[in-house]
């Protein structure tokens, strides 16, 4: 128990021996507001408007000059910027991977659920296909880093990323931005908010992109893994008096593009296959790429950046939503705050199963076509006094009507089926009720209480026939038809201490409980036995302490958190040698961490920054049987969990009589992660990884045209961003991060 409570706490002393100084030095001043420093930021974590740093969580922040300063296009640019977050858009932007202090989903298929809760102006996003479309016109981004089961419901057991836009003022204002860059990239992004009364005002904001591809198919000479998606907002939002704030938002967005195609890698020894034997190589051979697959080929192509493919694919996402949101200032302060949300997402992509010019299988994902309905209500009490306290209600329900097609005609010999034709239709109804007190036990010293019940009914109407290359059934009747009915009842919970030792030092402890919910094995296309199987919910007990200083007259921000995991019931998707799919709840797990942010101004125009992740994972109690043999992964890390996260930010400007200059650099370095739960060198990252960007811009001294010239992954890194191997057919797919990519933007705001 004593190593326990030393790791824990070790990153908050650390913090803690570095700001005792000045900190008490600022208990005997009377500063006046600073003239230049560290601006604040307004959050919404605990669903009330507080100070980033007076909130008791690990929460990072970003406001709309760090979102824009810092070109991100969709959530997979938050790595860059969060400590212990990964995020991997290896399926284009039909599935993002979202892994946060080591916690995350591998599961491609299309019910795979994120175990870190996306929303979007407080709606939650359920199907991956509609989390990268939002990073335009925003007004913040929020990053809860821990299980936020209380105010987030399931889910949330990694964390939360809320995205917010920004709403209409009062005034007419917006901005055009327009760039252009290498792989004949097109971008082209605007917004403006019209009041129309003086009760009623209306935000209007949309973006286009295009690009080729970054990777070669010799086969034709042609560009894949290319981008062409657009997306647009339009906002109303009435306030008839200084107590009632409605907004109404309409949104809708859409990609057509090819797959984000992979690179083949054999893992065959090629003069046992020519015996007739299927031996794998060693991992070294692997990754120098002298093995075959069950085919016999292997690719010839040493640039990860060019390959051969059968034929063409295809990714095409169109989403649309629709969200009202009212806050109502009720007698004595009392707010009642109504979210309802409505999400519309269709999937369908073609998928080139082994990246080879023998195409091994080909799937047809889709057309796939979820709908959810959401609403809450919130109730919260007044912040002034002793003891303010928040209750509210959730209601979910989804539909998800999917149909597969997996043809495996190239070998069919081994399997003796040409093809597999999937349909299911997946409902979820979600009920949950919660609330949070917190309580001011002495001056500074205020301890939260929250809890939330949750229960959650799911039905699947599972059916899948092996047919041939035309659908035609080869069995009298389905291959399996299945009607399966679950439910569970689960809670999660917090508690925790917060106590300010000096002005604008906050220390706060916690323990939080959350989980992710049960499910069907949907990805079993040609699992009898695997597609009856269901999952429970996995749960997790959190141990958290953590320091928030603001310091020297506002020019430095510096937070750390410590934190432990306990994890029961772990979810593990494992993609079997021969094919095959599944969830269970295989194992437990613990994961410990320390991070630290660091924001500062040391001097008028220099702006830097730095955030850093350290993990140490591990499964616990982890055997698994596969084709009769057992394997142990007890003592393995998990899946997507490097054990080291470092992320640098730089802003240098130089003030003019004609306007401001600036120069802006950020570095991001991640450690090897596993992509299996065997931790397989050659199933890795195969080592740390880092990227930097730059740009080099000029601001107008009204600051009514930005002029920016950029450039991403400026040294030129390769790296893998994820592995899956098919074992019975003898190959790997890998995908790797785009190459260099530059150009130039310009800016006009009015």
């Amino acid at each position: 128990m004593a190593s326990l409570k030393s790791y824990l706490f070790a990153g908050c002393a650390m913090a803690a021996m570095l700001v005792s100084a000045p900190a008490h030095a600022q208990e005997a001043d009377t500063r006046a507001e600073p003239q230049s420093g560290i601006a604040d930021i307004v959050v919404t974590a605990q669903r009330r408007s507080e100070s980033l740093q007076d909130v008791p969580l690990a929460v990072s922040a970003l406001d709309a000059d760090r979102i824009r300063e810092a070109g991100f296009n969709d959530v997979e640019d938050l790595s860059s910027t969060v400590p212990n977050l990964n995020i991997s858009a290896l399926w284009g932007t039909s599935n993002p991977k979202i892994f946060m202090r080591g916690i995350g989903n591998n599961n491609f298929n299309q019910t795979a659920e994120s175990k870190v809760a996306v929303y979007l102006d407080q709606v939650y996003l359920s199907a991956p296909s509609g989390q990268l479309f939002q990073m335009y016109d925003l007004d913040r981004i929020e990053v809860l880093r821990g299980p936020q089961g209380t105010l987030y419901g399931k889910n949330a057991t990694g964390g939360a990323i809320s995205v917010y836009s920004k709403l209409p003022g009062d005034e007419v204002e917006g901005y055009v931005r327009a760039g252009y860059g290498n792989y004949d990239a097109f971008e082209l992004e605007s917004a403006v908010t019209l009041p129309l009364s003086s009760t009623l005002s209306a935000r209007v904001a949309g973006t286009w992109s295009k690009r080729d591809g970054y990777v070669t198919d010799v086969r034709d000479g042609s560009r894949v893994n290319d981008a062409d998606q657009w997306a647009a907002r339009g906002i109303l939002r009435w306030q008839p008096s200084s107590d009632v704030d409605i907004k109404l938002n309409f949104h809708g967005g859409g990609s057509d593009s090819t797959h984000n195609n992979s690179v083949h890698r054999g893992i065959f020894d090629p003069a046992q296959l020519a015996l007739g034997n299927f031996v794998k190589l060693p991992a070294d051979a692997i990754i120098a790429r002298n093995g075959v697959d069950i085919l016999g080929y292997r690719d010839p192509n040493s640039d990860p950046y060019v390959n051969e493919y059968e034929g063409e694919t295809f990714a095409k996402i169109d989403l649309f939503g629709v969200s009202l949101v009212g806050d109502f200032t009720l007698g004595n302060g009392y707010t009642l705050t109504s979210v309802t949300g409505y999400e519309h997402s269709k999937r369908h992509v073609l998928q080139e199963g082994n990246g080879a010019p023998s195409t091994i299988f080909t799937i047809n994902w889709g057309p796939s076509d979820f709908k959810t309905y959401s609403q809450e209500l919130r109730l919260a009490s007044p912040d002034d006094g002793s003891f303010s306290w928040l209750i509210g209600g959730f209601v979910f329900h989804e539909k998800g009507v999917v149909n597969n097609f997996y043809n495996l005609t190239s070998v069919a010999f081994a399997l003796s089926v040409d093809a597999f034709d999937q349909d299911y239709v997946q409902k979820t109804d979600t009920y949950a009720a919660f609330a949070q007190g917190t309580l001011e036990l002495a001056d500074q010293l205020n301890l939260t209480i929250g809890g939330r019940i949750n229960h959650e009914k799911r039905t699947l109407d599972h059916t899948v026939f092996a047919t041939d290359t035309a659908r035609v059934s080869l069995l009298p009747g389905p291959l399996f038809d299945l009607q399966l009915e679950e439910s569970w009842t689960e809670w999660s919970g917090r508690i925790a201490l917060d106590y300010t030792i000096a002005e604008d030092v906050l220390v706060f402890a916690s323990v939080n409980r959350g989980f992710t919910s049960g499910g069907f094995n949907t990805g079993a296309f040609n699992d009898p036995v695997g597609a009856q199987r269901t999952f429970d919910p996995e749960t997790v007990i959190s141990y958290e302490a953590g320091i928030k200083s603001t310091l020297l007259d506002r020019r430095l921000k510096l937070n750390a958190t410590a934190f432990l995991y306990d994890y029961s019931d772990l979810q593990v998707f494992t993609f079997t040698a021969g094919g095959l799919q599944f969830i269970e709840n295989a194992s437990n797990a613990q994961i410990k961490g320390i991070e630290f942010e660091m924001q500062t101004v040391p001097v008028d125009n220099l702006e830097l920054g730095a955030s850093l992740g350290f993990l140490k994972s591990e499964y616990r109690n982890f055997t698994r049987a596969t084709g009769g043999v057992v394997e142990d992964l007890s003592g393995n890390r998990l899946i997507g969990a490097p054990n080291t996260q470092i992320n640098l930010v730089g802003k240098y400007t130089v003030p003019t009589d004609v306007g401001d200059f600036w120069l802006r650099g950020d570095y991001s370095y991640t450690g090897n992660r596993f992509y299996d739960e065997r931790q397989l060198r050659e199933l890795s990252s195969e080592g740390g990884t880092s990227n930097l960007n730059a740009s080099i811009g000029y601001t107008g001294l009204d600051e009514t045209l930005e002029l920016t010239l950029w450039v991403k992954n400026l040294t030129k890194e390769v790296s893998i961003i994820d592995v899956v191997e098919v074992g019975l057919f003898g190959y790997q797919n890998v995908w790797y991060n785009m190459p260099r990519t530059y150009g130039v933007s310009l800016e006009y705001r009015f």
